[in-house]
């Protein structure tokens, strides 16, 4: 009797076992996908600064660097919410690989207000004028129909010389929330131009004004 109860009772476990619908493999965090938007952009800049590290060949972790805003390949000027909020994560990344990482935008002084205690600021004329920086980390941005294509290094002050490089994509789809397929009716110096579809352009990144 022991054994004629035994075997139904299997046979119903493997059957409820076969049909147990199976989860589809979770995509690699490789390229950063399910997580929130900040914490993407912060795990693009470990990407980034991982990279870095690997390719380094001269700077130590007790030299100071500093990071720069990255700025469109274009004209290497213009930036966006997307590199400013890429160069926060740069920062933090290097600092949790034990670099001397200095904040260039620290004030001389705290200001305090009717709305709140501030000492970051972006006013050069409150900046310290004596930071004692011998590295500093440089990124330009290109924009591509499906993405961003992200070239980062880090450069000697006193001789512009390279001591690392790194190469990174990201997809508009990983960064939905900074970066949206062009519109089908673009403006370019003033004049419109209809696409065939949406997406046929550069990506747009919010918040850029374009």
């Amino acid at each position: 009797m022991l054994k004629r109860a035994f075997i139904p009772l299997a046979l119903l476990v493997l059957v409820g076992c076969a049909t147990k619908p199976v989860a589809p493999p979770k995509p690699s965090l490789a390229d950063g996908n399910g997580l929130p938007p900040t914490a993407t952009i912060n795990h693009l800049a470990q990407r980034i600064v991982t990279e870095l590290v690997k390719q380094n060949d001269a700077l130590r972790p007790d030299q100071p660097i500093v990071v720069a805003t990255p700025v469109l390949v274009g004209d290497l000027s213009s930036t966006n919410a997307l590199a400013q909020q890429l160069q926060q994560g740069l920062m933090t990344s290097l600092h949790s690989f034990m670099f001397n990482v200095v904040d260039l935008n620290l004030g001389d002084g705290l200001s305090v207000t009717a709305d709140g205690d501030f000492i970051l600021t972006r006013d050069w004329q409150k900046l310290s004028t004596n930071l004692p920086v011998d590295h500093v980390v440089v990124s330009t941005m290109s924009p591509t129909t499906n993405g961003m294509a992200i070239n980062t290094r880090i450069v000697t002050l006193s001789n512009n010389r390279v001591v690392s490089a790194s190469q990174t994509y990201v997809t508009q789809k990983e960064l939905s929330n900074y970066m949206q397929p062009s519109e089908q009716v673009i403006s370019q110096d003033g004049i419109l131009y209809r696409q065939s579809s949406p997406g046929m352009n550069e990506v747009r990144v919010l918040g850029d004004g374009k």
